[in-house]
């Protein structure tokens, strides 16, 4: 059995406590949270687990074998690094950090203490994904791939939300992984240019497209908003066909259409929810004495850094 310790007991922490459940080897043993706890429905009905006030005494328990780090973005590297330095293998929420050489810091810490950092980036982690990459071949060569991920947070303006927080909110920040995190899975090949159009608001890029030309001559364009809520999808065409995919940040079901007239239609329904499958592949890293995992490694998360600081700094306009 995994014992998992939580730092950072948030809404999304809460997600992945009702997740763990799905697996049988592993369980939550501690959390840490600075507000205690006392009154969270989540800890009063599970009273078997331990809870620290402070991070580095959860960090210091000898019990624990795995961190989810939950705590917001800015704080990511920190707490990463010294996760690692007690050598405990990690579940990062995406962005894993807000830069890439500071992720590339990770990776060395990572490397010489022999123990695994995972981003939970559950677009990759996906049994849906995997086969959607398996399916890639009849349409043939991929021309192009349009995905966009738009919601409207704006409500939240004026509150203490990560999304409008200068230091760490914003579109990109909060989607831009899982657009480029499915592209380059998909494509497996090098951005040879680069174009893009945010709009900023108060320092925070509320909205932002970038264009992307990859080595092979397939052209994505991607869109991510915190300002405008539309139909989430992905659309692969190639010169074959096309697949329509829904939802494909975690991808349950997806359609193929051929020109020939043959359509063809997958569904693969998530085992437990859409946290559950990074958790087992951290836990199988784990378990395996595994640095990374083979299906997201640390440098597929540089790579996607890499790409949203060229989001920002190669952008053609500002409104």
């Amino acid at each position: 059995m995994i014992r998992w310790g939580i730092i950072g007991f948030g809404r999304i922490a809460h997600k992945f406590a009702g997740s763990i459940e799905n697996l049988p080897d592993g369980m939550i043993y501690a959390v840490a949270t600075r507000s205690g706890g006392q009154d969270d429905p989540y800890l009063k009905a599970h009273p078997e687990v331990v809870v620290y006030k402070d991070y580095e005494s959860l960090l210091n328990d000898p019990k624990i074998d795995a961190v989810y780090l939950a705590l917001p973005h800015k704080f990511h590297k920190e707490w990463a690094i010294k996760t690692l330095e007690k050598k405990k293998a990690i579940l990062c929420e995406k962005p894993a950090v807000l830069n890439s050489e500071d992720m590339k810091e990770i990776k060395a810490v990572a490397l010489k203490e022999k123990t695994c950092f995972l981003e939970a980036l559950k677009t990759k982690i996906n049994d849906g994904m995997d086969h959607l990459i398996k399916d890639l071949p009849l349409i043939g060569k991929v021309e192009s791939i349009e995905a966009n991920f738009c919601s409207n947070g704006l409500a939240l303006k004026g509150t203490n939300s990560f999304l409008f927080d200068k230091e760490q909110g914003g579109a990109l920040n909060d989607v831009g992984p899982y657009l480029l995190g499915f592209v380059l899975d998909l494509l497996k090949d090098e951005v040879v240019d680069l174009t893009s159009t945010l709009k900023i608001v108060d320092d925070i890029d509320e909205h932002f497209h970038a264009a992307l030309t990859f080595k092979q001559g397939t052209k994505a364009t991607i869109e991510g908003a915190i300002d405008e809520a539309k139909e989430r999808y992905a659309l692969i065409i190639g010169e074959k066909g096309k697949i329509m995919v829904p939802m494909f940040n975690r991808i349950i079901d997806y359609k193929i259409e051929l020109n020939d007239g043959t359509t063809l239609e997958r569904r693969y329904p998530l085992a437990g929810d859409d946290m559950t499958k990074e958790i087992a592949e951290l836990q199988h890293c784990l378990t395996h004495h595994l640095n990374e995992s083979p299906r997201h490694t640390m440098d597929d998360t540089i790579k996607i850094i890499e790409l949203m600081e060229k989001i920002r700094n190669n952008k053609l306009t500002v409104v």
